[in-house]
């Protein structure tokens, strides 16, 4: 089995696109104008994808860092973590418990981003920026190969047809990767919900 490797997913990317004239054997060293398309897009497009949906292997959930000062509207600020891509949630102490607000935003300096909620002690759940192609999920890697694709077609055939033809069934592959990954887990909604209340002799 071929293992999963920044330049099998280029080579993916080029396929979806006719380019197979030219191999990416190590994205980090290949010279030539395919190459250094390949590179230029690849980080971005991983970025973009990683954030495009609550994939299992890039959660992360951590104790926030308290950093003080929050505006007027808000009880706490914290920082934001450096390995986030997308701060998902602030963690509730039951599944029942209402969403807790929050909002992100400049923290003042310049260069970083700070959390703010009413939550004390809060705990975030984000998508971490996973580099290692080891930890891609199958559903992943098709889906990001069709999203680099997409970015790739333009600068290499000078399609947009054809790159907006790839991001139609980049979207069509994430459909299908995210019902795989939420087959990984149990959901307690519909036991929470009215009817299934009712039924126990809940309140309605």
């Amino acid at each position: 089995m071929t293992s999963v490797s920044k330049a099998l997913i280029c080579n993916l990317a080029l396929a979806h696109i006719n380019q197979t004239e030219t191999q990416i054997s190590d994205l980090d060293v290949d010279t030539g104008t395919i190459a250094i398309q390949c590179r230029t897009h690849y980080d971005v497009a991983r970025r973009f994808v990683l954030a495009d949906h609550n994939w299992n292997f890039s959660t992360k959930r951590v104790i926030l860092a308290d950093i003080g000062t929050p505006p007027t509207n808000w009880l706490y600020r914290y920082d934001y973590p450096s390995d986030c891509l997308k701060l998902r949630e602030i963690e509730r102490a039951t599944r029942q418990e209402l969403p807790i607000p929050f909002a992100v935003e400049d923290d003042g300096t310049d260069s970083g981003l700070c959390i703010v909620t009413d939550r004390g002690t809060a705990t975030g759940v984000y998508t971490r920026n996973v580099e290692n192609v080891s930890l891609f999920s199958p559903g992943f890697v098709s889906a990001f190969g069709w999203y680099l694709a997409s970015e790739l077609a333009p600068a290499l055939t000078g399609d947009f047809k054809r790159q907006e033809s790839a991001l139609t069934i980049y979207r069509n592959y994430m459909n299908a990767a995210q019902s795989t990954d939420s087959d990984e887990g149990t959901s307690d909604v519909e036991l929470d919900s009215p009817w299934e209340r009712a039924r126990l002799g809940g309140d309605e």
